[in-house]
């Protein structure tokens, strides 16, 4: 009798945690949708994207050679044609190297010229005649530095613009490379502005850009697309586009001033596209049991689909108008429409979307 316990103990065992153990919980898996927020397109006509202004053309100027300045013509704000004179260094030093390396040239040039008539008769090898050929060379080059040291002696302005800033004064000794002046070409003026990612590719479509700036919220200046940048910023996840435009007559903006920029969109299409609404044509399917068009609208609080009906009008390049049933900012799925059911739990993904 004392086995027969333990026996039964191992029999019951199975059976009592089978009976205490729960059935695991199924976990509903919500798929990520391509979805896009309906009239995101049309935002772009007479939405606001601030900037700052900056200068067309800026440049720090600095010697490419060391020396002790002896001349500074030009004050901060002064206005200089391409050409002009900034600042020079003192010549003295540099106009004797070039004096001292063309003297080495003549002399290695007429000591290259005897050994010609020498190597005629063999009277120095091939290898002195070499010799004499190559000092010829490194002589020629090193005059070239000395000249091109004399001529990097004096600044000049690279293209017209304004002096915005000086950091030496005259007569004060400068390394090379140290920034002397900085020169801005303000005759036109930069924006850059940043673009959301699902706007960017609307950017090729915007007409009548106009600029306002802060200073002079009345002035609204006439500007035109330079620049659009291929690469988001990982952050924002916006693209810089950089706009242009010319000085008013009456106001002058200044590098740094800050801005609001706006413009028209005009897609390609019928002339009441703005009015209406477009979604990608992917977007609007029939189903079995109906007749009209229908949409995926995606609840974005809760996540889950609805089925809705829509009237659909004109296909344009953006799309298809969509005249009845939706709302502006609403969300649509854009993608496996024939897979969703009705209360379905899903993550609106819109990063992969493409209008």
């Amino acid at each position: 009798m004392k086995l027969l316990l333990p026996v039964c103990l191992l029999i019951l065992s199975p059976v009592l945690t089978s009976c205490d153990s729960k059935p695991p919980e199924k976990v509903e898996v919500i798929r990520p949708i391509p979805a896009m927020k309906v009239g995101e397109s049309q935002k772009v006509s007479g939405r606001k994207f601030p900037g700052k202004a900056k200068a067309t053309q800026e440049v720090d100027l600095a010697f490419d050679v060391g020396g002790k300045l002896i001349e500074r013509p030009v004050d901060i704000g002064d206005d200089v044609k391409q050409g002009d004179v900034i600042a020079r260094l003192n010549p003295r030093d540099f106009k004797a190297r070039v004096k001292s390396n063309k003297a080495e040239l003549k002399k290695v040039k007429q000591n290259f010229q005897r050994g010609k008539e020498l190597i005629k008769d063999s009277f120095i090898s091939q290898r002195d005649y070499d010799r004499l050929e190559a000092a010829v060379d490194v002589a020629e080059a090193d005059l070239d530095i000395a000249q091109k040291a004399l001529s990097d002696s004096v600044m000049k302005a690279p293209f017209d613009g304004h002096i915005a800033n000086l950091y030496v004064e005259n007569y004060q000794a400068v390394l090379s490379k140290k920034v002397i002046a900085r020169l801005l070409d303000t005759s036109q003026i930069e924006m850059v502005v940043q673009v959301p990612e699902n706007l960017i590719s609307k950017v090729s479509y915007i007409e009548d850009i106009h600029v306002t700036f802060d200073s002079f919220p009345d002035v609204a200046l006439a500007a035109s697309i330079k620049e659009v940048s291929n690469e988001a910023s990982q952050t924002t996840r916006t693209y810089p586009v950089t706009l242009i435009m010319q000085q008013h007559d009456d106001v002058e903006i200044l590098p740094g001033m800050a801005g609001n920029a706006s413009g028209t969109l005009v897609m390609p299409g019928t002339g009441d596209e703005l009015e209406k609404l477009v979604v990608p044509v992917q977007a609007v399917f029939t189903p079995n049991t109906q007749k009209q068009d229908h949409v995926w609208v995606i609840d974005e609080k809760s996540g889950s689909v609805h089925l809705r009906a829509v009237t659909t009008g004109q296909l344009t390049q953006s799309g298809i108008q969509v005249i009845d049933g939706l709302q502006t900012d609403e969300w649509v799925a854009v993608a496996g429409v024939h897979t969703l059911r009705e209360d379905q739990k899903v993550r609106i993904d819109s990063s992969i979307v493409t209008e």
